[in-house]
């Protein structure tokens, strides 16, 4: 027992800053919350909270849901909960969804969106309508963190929930185990069934020869990029130790870690007691399956290479006329680009999507958020779909129209939901998916007058992909039907046939001619390209690509085009339009089956009924006046000034909100046997002003030798990526008499405001390659230091970022000018410098020290502070400064990590090591120059895939003040 003293007495310490108010969702779904006729659907599982419009989309993910909730809960031994899972059911695109796990005032809880529109998610196996199945991966996170036991689960019964251990898993068994099940409850859907997922595994695989280190667990590892390894190496690892040990292993280590008193300690152990090794000794013997089991794999001599590497990530489109090809592509060392190129691979021309300036007519350029790219038949104009940021921070999709000869966006289309699909050769239209609810149809977008005509009327849950048109008015495109993927023919006259029916994931259509279509369909597990002819017969595959093809398009009457994947990245591909094998060997291939899971968990999905119990209006303050956090404790410390005597402490802590975040409180009391004076603080938020979000806080806080009361009101929003905060304070301190000096009174009362606005192009290696950043801030104070004379506080800063040196690319200089004057301030009452570097630091230095000393009555509980590099140790004192900064820094990439750091630690992860040069130059009060230079290296680094810690050195050579070398070494958290 007095092993857990220490953790105890840690819990009890950190239980002052569990009360808090902060708000519930982000900025957008709140605000649906907010304007929308809010509806609570209580099930025997689930307690739904949805807007009213969109009811008969919630009863379909809710029914889905459920069904993957009751079959998740039978797997664990025991099982830890029954109570109703939390859902909360959202109309705006936000592209996501998440599982809040149980903490302090927050509830546990899942966040679900009604619609994805990023075509992301159908080459991930799921579709935009699909999104009871993506509650199912959600379902296993809450299900997992739901297996709390032991002293947390006495703590969270108590307290009304305040920490699950199994939030602090390594990340990879968190991801990889919702990515494991989600294609194993009932329906064949996500990511195990999807050859984007796999082909990009193999590829890495085989790049590597099946030799991965543990840090391609890590969600750090860039080169696991976009999906990360927490994601794609993490489900194949899982999935590859339910194989070989089975599942039911799988959620004893789940026990285990919901049991444990200091979850990110032990894990492997914990590994080594459930499966009789250790997780690296596990790890090891999966990349050692992987290097025997997986066969090598190479390109057929009849596929040439255009140009080796695209990125990534990359999307395709070619032109039926010139042969042109473009891509939107982002590599590690490159921003995202459009790039086109001529029919033998040759470059055209590589532009640059990023804006910059206010104003900008959008933000997003990643090709994540691209799709539906597609030339017109005369090949001078491209188009694309392409996903950004509206003003609540929702995805809104916009049709660009580009320059084929310049990269020039000539003009855009707003207000689209949906997805991209393609333009019609003469074009004068662009039909793309649209997506309100769970239900998608093809649009027709006229490009002059911008009128909308709908070309289908599914109704109910129905998911569909990019469409292609033909000359003639017909339109191919992919439906999700119960067997997958299956492509789909609108006709002139409206009708819909289908044209697939299969469980081969047939997607991405393109017109060869007026009789014949090219397209993807797997073939032995893999993405290959083949031709249908319209008027009858099989399939016929053109492509024997090692691990994935994507994009697939036309390149000529005797060719295609297509990304091609081979180790992390993309390489643009040619095939001739010839089956690689004769057709009837290819039908003999089997398609991949993935290992039987549970019998629990797997069995064939029936249609889920719902018990519905109530469905009724939200009421505003259900379960406000219930608190989420309700704890009393008591402890006891040494007496620092009394060696043999301890002081005690007491408190009582209290937070609480109604469901969908409206309303939110905090309340705080605390005293101690020395000072006999309680502390109290309040904390009061409301969401109903949303996108605002108001915030009250009152808090009289005694310590010893002085007495706070404090005050704030503020208000605060995102416009777009700007985040704006008004803001009203008032402070008021007491310093307490002594034998050697009166009691003071100070106080300080006034209004400020804050903008801060930032445009950049970054690399996964090289950081931000270009940028600019403005930052406003203002303060007035009419009632300060209990003085008549009231003084102002405003601040300006303006940075650039820039490219390093020629063709290095992991590096960049950062320039940056401050300005900062206080004006009718009391004399010094702005600090310049004296800020440490970093958390903990070891100093040798030269010249005078510190002896900044403000008077009592300038201190009522905030600091004018501004931070100069290389005066961390030393503080300047005035009313004004102007501070120019530059900043040159170097990336030397390790990407490497271990399972456990001996063995008790968790998982270690070596990022990179930073090399920097900098040189600062402040001027205060109009007249005293301080000048440094010098460098620093930062060691940059994680543990247990959540906690990043870095390692620095600095050394900087003063020129003013008297100063002289400074050396820091020391640790930043």
């Amino acid at each position: 027992m007095p092993r857990r003293f220490l953790p105890f007495l840690v819990f009890l310490l950190s239980l002052s800053g569990c009360a808090f108010v902060t708000p519930r969702f982000e900025q957008n779904v709140q605000t649906d919350f907010v304007r929308a006729d809010m509806r609570k659907l209580t099930t025997r599982t689930l307690e739904l909270y949805y807007p009213a419009r969109l009811r008969p989309s919630a009863l379909r993910i809710a029914a889905r849901v459920e069904d993957c909730v009751e079959r998740l809960r039978r797997l664990p031994r025991p099982a830890r909960s029954r109570s109703r899972v939390l859902v909360y059911l959202t109309g705006e695109d936000f592209n996501n969804a998440y599982v809040a796990p149980d903490y302090s005032s927050i509830p546990q809880q899942m966040v679900l969106p009604a619609h994805m529109s990023l075509e992301l998610f159908n080459l991930l196996g799921f579709g935009p309508a699909e999104l009871g199945s993506v509650g199912c991966h959600e379902a296993v996170h809450y299900v997992q963190m739901e297996q709390t036991g032991g002293l947390w689960g006495a703590v969270n019964t108590v307290t009304g929930g305040l920490f699950q251990p199994n939030t602090l898993t390594e990340s990879w068994f968190l991801e990889g185990l919702a990515v494991y099940y989600e294609g194993r409850l009932g329906t064949h859907q996500g990511r195990p069934h999807s050859p984007v997922w796999r082909g990009f595994f193999e590829a890495a695989a085989q790049g590597l020869g099946g030799d991965f280190h543990p840090g391609y667990l890590s969600p750090e590892h860039r080169r696991m990029d976009p999906f990360g390894g927490n994601y794609l190496m993490g489900s194949h690892f899982v999935e590859w130790l339910a194989k070989t040990y089975g599942e039911e292993r799988l959620w004893r280590l789940v026990e285990a870690q919901g049991t444990t008193l200091v979850p990110p300690v032990a894990v492997t152990l914990r590994f080594k007691d459930v499966y009789g090794a250790t997780l690296g000794t596990l790890f090891d013997a999966f990349t050692e399956s992987l290097a025997r089991e997986l066969p090598r794999r190479e390109r057929p001599p009849s596929q040439r290479v255009l140009a080796p590497e695209v990125g990534y990530f990359a999307r395709l489109a070619a032109s039926p006329t010139d042969g042109a090809l473009a891509t939107v592509d982002v590599g590690r060392d490159a921003v995202p680009h459009l790039t086109v190129r001529e029919r033998d691979g040759s470059p055209r021309f590589r532009r640059s999507l990023t804006q910059f300036l206010p104003g900008r007519r959008w933000i997003s350029t990643h090709p994540l958020n691209m799709s539906g790219l597609s030339f017109t038949a005369d090949g001078q104009s491209l188009f694309l779909v392409a996903a950004d940021v509206d003003a609540l921070g929702s995805y809104l999709s916009r049709v660009w129209r580009v320059d084929a000869r310049t990269g020039e966006v000539v003009r855009t289309w707003e207000g689209l939901e949906g997805m991209g699909g393609g333009v019609t050769p003469d074009g004068q239209a662009y039909v793309f998916v649209q997506v309100q609810g769970d239900t998608a149809n093809l649009v027709r977008l006229e490009l002059a007058t911008g009128a909308r005509t709908p070309l289908t009327h599914f109704e109910g849950q129905v998911s569909l992909g990019p469409p292609a048109v033909s000359a003639d008015g017909r339109i191919v495109f992919p439906r999700l039907t119960p067997r997958g993927w299956n492509l789909a023919l609108r006709e002139a006259d409206g009708t819909v046939r289908p044209l697939t029916d299969d469980a081969r994931f047939n997607y991405s259509p393109r017109w060869l001619d007026a009789g014949r279509l090219v397209f993807l369909r797997e073939h032995a597990g893999r993405w290959q390209a083949h031709v249908l002819d319209l008027a009858g017969g099989e399939p016929l595959r053109v492509t024997d690509a090692p691990h994935l093809v994507m994009d697939v398009a036309p390149l000529s009457g005797s060719e295609v085009v297509f990304l091609n994947r081979h180790g992390f990245d993309f390489s643009l591909d040619a095939a001739p339009l010839v089956p690689p094998a004769p057709p009837g060997a290819l039908a003999l291939v089997p398609a991949p089956t993935l290992e039987p899971t549970s019998e629990a968990a797997s069995t064939p999905p029936v249609e889920h009924r719902l018990d519905i119990l109530s469905d009724e209006p939200y009421s505003p303050l259900e379960h406000f006046f219930l608190p989420e956090l309700r704890a009393p404790y008591v402890y006891a410390l040494p007496d620092a000034s009394a060696p043999g005597r301890f002081i005690g402490y007491g408190g009582l802590l209290l937070a609480g909100q109604d469901r969908l975040g409206f309303h939110q409180y905090a309340l705080g009391v605390e005293a101690d046997t020395r000072l006999r004076d309680p502390s109290l603080t309040f904390d009061y938020g409301n969401a109903l002003p949303a996108p605002w979000y108001l915030r009250l806080s009152a808090a009289r806080v005694v310590q010893e030798g002085r007495r706070d009361l404090q005050a704030s009101l503020s208000l605060s929003r995102t416009f777009w990526t700007t985040p704006v905060r008004f803001s009203v304070l008032g402070l008021r301190r007491d310093w307490y008499a002594t034998s050697k000096r009166p009691g003071v009174r100070t106080s300080l009362v006034g209004p400020s405001a804050s903008v801060s606005y930032l445009a950049g192009e970054s690399t996964a290696y090289g950081g931000t390659q270009r940028g600019i950043g403005l930052a406003l801030g203002a303060g007035v104070y009419p009632l300060a230091f209990d003085d008549t004379r009231p003084f102002a506080d405003v601040r300006a800063e303006l940075s650039a970022y820039l490219p390093g040196l020629p063709f290095v690319r992991r590096d960049n200089l950062q320039l940056s000018l401050v300005g900062r004057v206080l004006p009718q301030a009391p004399e010094g009452l702005l600090q310049v410098g004296g800020v440490p570097l970093g958390s903990f630091a070891l100093q040798q230095r030269q010249g005078p020290e510190d002896t900044r000393n403000m008077p009592l009555r300038l201190q009522p509980g905030l600091s004018f502070v501004e931070n100069l590099r290389g005066y961390e140790d030393f503080a300047l004192s005035a009313r004004q400064v102007l501070i120019a900064t530059a900043r040159y820094r170097y990336r030397l990439i390790f990407d490497r990590g271990w399972t456990s750091l001996l063995w008790l630690a968790p998982s270690f992860f070596i990022s990179q090591l930073e090399a920097e040069a900098f040189g600062t130059w402040a001027r205060t009060d109009g007249r005293a120059d301080h000048r440094a230079v010098g460098g620093a290296l930062f060691l940059r680094t994680r543990f247990g895939q959540a906690f990043p810690v870095s390692l620095f050195y600095q050394y900087a050579r003063r020129f003013d003040d008297g100063l002289g070398h400074l050396h820091l070494v020391g640790i930043a958290l």
